[in-house]
């Protein structure tokens, strides 16, 4: 559908509806990946889906329909079957309206033409790509890549009306050689901004750098994590800046507003134009705004729903599907030279809670960990961590050029005296 169809119907479904609130959303989604592994393309897969939500209120009670029926003739008994359902729903103690009218929602450049198409030939090279080049290399690969489309149109009974649409290339690589073993996942709205030829050479050129691990000794020392770990580890931070949650002492954050709770060369933001761009707006047609979360150490700001917005008197804040820790100049390898010794960690995994409250997390490293000293490296055995992540982020004490990971941006960082 075009967009200007898109905003017909969910116009022509509020037109319908007679309760005194409803929003309609009607979402469509294209995904399409290659799989590979042992050295082989598996799968192939390409999904299109087109869903209409329609929730529905009555002041007191809410309820919400979704359905793949999207045709105008559809339209009466979608909203008939909407308000049959509220007429049944309990009162929802938190219940909340449509956003208020006069949302101003930022245009967000997120579609690339190109990308949107979905032409299952560039995928296709990268994975054949990435299995020809493991074997001559005497290595085994796995990995993902794949390109998706969105298109979302949304109205409200308050009278806004939005419209966003967003294309993403992802290329996920892990390669194993004699043991060692090396990871990277490159994503971009644009499939052409995809390096793959130099992300294949790049993971087996590691992998093979990380075979033969030795031990390493339990202590102190400095860690170097590269952007995947960061990235690893910033989503269990990112769970905590929830302000009911905090409010009623659930996370960490709670009574740290306004104070330090990290080094002051840390700092994590939502750029909605940025090189992850963000979404304009929530379900409920509240519209998203940039945020900085923790600046320079400082917390700031946290997301909160409009109910908790209203009983807590703060200002409603939207998740903006896009976060970015801010960084500076230099690769993992320049920071690791600024110190004498330092193990380098290329990803996390296995991430659990051992205290949730406190934001303990307990987890392994994985697909290459190196010791650093005096100019050399040499591979050592992944390990079993246990680590505050507010710690971690108050001993920083360099970062680098910060690179895109999913959802958010992240830079490798140096972290001095971090027990392992």
């Amino acid at each position: 559908m075009t967009r200007e169809e898109m905003l017909d119907f969910v116009q022509q479904v509020l037109g319908a509806v007679s309760v005194g609130h409803s929003v309609a959303e009607l979402d469509e989604e294209r995904v399409a990946l290659v799989r590979f592994g042992h050295n082989a393309v598996t799968q192939n897969v390409d999904t299109f889906r087109r869903e209409l939500r329609l929730w529905v209120g009555d002041g007191s009670r809410k309820a919400e329909y979704r359905t793949h029926r999207i045709d105008a003739g559809a339209i009466p008994e979608i909203v008939r079957t909407a308000e049959q359902k509220l007429r049944m729903s309990p009162p929802d103690p938190e219940y909340v309206p449509p956003a208020d009218e006069g949302q101003i929602y930022p245009i967000i450049d997120a579609w690339d033409e190109e990308t949107g198409r979905v032409e299952p030939g560039p995928r296709m090279d990268a994975a054949t790509a990435a299995v020809a080049a493991s074997e001559a290399a005497g290595a085994e690969v796995a990995g993902t890549s794949g390109m998706e489309s969105s298109r979302i149109a949304l109205a409200t009974s308050t009278g806004n009306l939005c419209f966003h649409e967003a294309t993403g290339g992802g290329f996920q690589i892990t390669v194993q050689a004699g043991g060692g073993s090396s990871y990277r996942s490159v994503s971009s709205n644009a499939w052409r901004d995809i390096p793959v030829r130099g992300t294949i050479d790049e993971v087996i050129a590691e992998a093979k750098a990380a075979r033969d691990p030795s031990s390493s000794e339990p202590g102190s020392i400095d860690v170097v994590l590269e952007p995947q770990a960061v990235a690893d580890l910033v989503p269990y931070l990112l769970m905590s800046l929830d302000a009911r949650a905090t409010d009623e002492g659930i996370t960490v954050f709670g009574g740290m507003e306004g104070r330090r709770v990290a080094s002051g060369k840390f700092t994590l933001e939502s750029d909605l134009h940025g090189e992850v761009p963000g979404r304009p707006f929530d379900g409920d047609g509240l519209a998203t705004e940039d945020q900085v979360w923790i600046d320079s150490g400082i917390l700031r700001t946290m997301m909160c729903d409009r109910f908790w917005a209203e009983k807590s008197g703060r200002p409603a804040v939207v998740n903006p599907g896009c976060f970015g820790v801010r960084g500076a100049h230099g690769t993992a390898s320049e920071l690791a030279a600024q110190s004498g010794r330092c193990l380098r960690i290329r990803r996390l995994w296995y991430i659990r809670y051992v205290d949730q409250k406190t934001l303990i997390l307990t987890g392994m490293t994985r697909d290459g960990v190196f010791l650093c000293e005096n100019g050399s490296s040499r591979p050592v055995k992944d390990f079993r961590w246990n680590w505050r992540p507010l710690d971690l982020l108050s001993r920083i004490e360099a970062l680098g050029t910060p690179e895109r990971k999913g959802f958010m941006v992240a830079p490798p960082m140096l972290l001095r005296g971090v027990p392992v």
